[in-house]
């Protein structure tokens, strides 16, 4: 059979399949939900994503070196964005643990553009630990208030998950006969997404106090399952509520850049609820391995730095997260870094008494 004749009965057969996709039975359902495309070079980023689609010089391996401090930094597109590597807050952090520590200290960005942190914990649960993390950062909070606001209006769903959710009902539903005559024709596409999102406002009843009440329970039984990561699992986890203008003080919140009174307004009330969170779950007792850490006024009261819009800062800002964030890891990592050298020492004795036992 020739090359080609063998495509065309794959083809076949795949046709034959793709029925059974049935939007029915096998309905998108939120997961890690997204990453970057491998080895995309977007625009807004210093380097292509790797492999896996994360924003690393080289796809995350397992560990090779023993001596290694391996910090994962895990937050939204605050920690995956920069016009260059060295001016990203993961890569700013481990330069200064390499300077105050060791060079051993390495620091992995895992953050994903518009993450939510249901999908941070599904991200560290599913993939991650495999990595071998020595310390895992998590940042995040401003996605979880926003994008229910302005995308998909359901708490804890990625932000674009209705358009998954039409296109799979839309195109792989056998009883609904005008989807096989349609097309992919962009702007119906766009339509039928609009109002599946429509509906999914009402259905929510979006924009009530008892939504705003499910985006803060959402946000919270987030954190809940990082506490459940932390029990499950013996290593130190920091999670960072992170910086947003509307907890800047010395920011005019009413220029145009930023948003709408109306947004500006909910944002306010929604940090203020997230903050309380933090303080309640603290109060319930935490595992000695995780620490939840309010960070939202980092560019206010630790150093310089100016929000372009609700939620990125420009490079001052970037140096005064990362080195708020350097602050509170500090103990932990010193810790570490003495650990790893005890472990190198009784490597290198074990080694040694080896050799001469031949």
């Amino acid at each position: 059979m020739s090359l080609a004749d063998n495509e065309a009965v794959l083809r076949e057969k795949f046709l034959h399949h793709v029925k059974f996709f049935d939007s029915a039975s096998r309905y998108p359902a939120p997961y890690i939900g997204f990453a970057g495309r491998p080895h995309h070079q977007f625009q807004i980023h210093c380097i292509p994503y790797d492999a896996a689609g994360f924003l690393n010089p080289e796809t995350t391996g397992p560990r090779t070196c023993p001596e290694e401090i391996r910090i994962f930094v895990v937050g939204d597109s605050t920690m995956a964005t920069g016009t260059e590597l060295e001016n990203t807050v993961p890569k700013r952090i481990e330069r200064i643990f390499q300077e105050r520590l060791s060079e051993k200290v390495k620091v992995y960005n895992f953050a994903v553009v518009s993450s939510n942190t249901e999908q941070m914990c599904a991200l560290i649960w599913s993939r991650l630990l495999d990595l071998d993390p020595d310390l895992i950062v998590v940042v995040s909070g401003g996605t979880d208030a926003f994008q229910p606001y302005s995308f998909d209006p359901r708490p804890g769903f990625p932000y674009n998950f209705f358009i998954n959710e039409y296109l799979y009902a839309h195109y792989f539903d056998e009883n609904n006969d005008k989807s096989w005559r349609s097309g992919l024709d962009y702007d119906a596409v766009v339509t039928g997404a609009f109002d599946l999102c429509t509906k999914l406002r009402k259905n929510v009843n979006y924009g009530s106090h008892e939504w705003e009440t499910s985006v803060i329970n959402s946000y919270t039984g987030s954190l809940i399952k990082l506490i459940r990561i932390a029990k499950a699992v013996p290593i130190p986890i920091f999670y960072f509520l992170e910086p947003i203008v509307v907890r800047k003080e010395t920011s005019d919140v009413n220029q145009p850049r930023f948003a709408s009174p109306d947004t500006i307004h909910y944002l306010v009330r929604q940090y203020d609820r997230f903050a309380d969170s933090l303080s309640s779950l603290r109060l319930l007792g935490l595992p000695k391995n995780l620490r939840l850490i309010d960070a939202s006024r980092a560019l206010n009261e630790t150093g310089t730095g100016e929000f372009y819009d609700i939620l990125h800062y420009d490079r001052d800002g970037t140096e005064t997260v990362a080195k708020f964030l350097a602050d509170h890891l500090f103990d932990c990592v010193q810790k570490l870094s003495a650990h790893t050298s005890e472990r190198s020492i009784i490597g290198r004795i074990r080694k040694t008494v080896n050799y001469f036992m031949r």
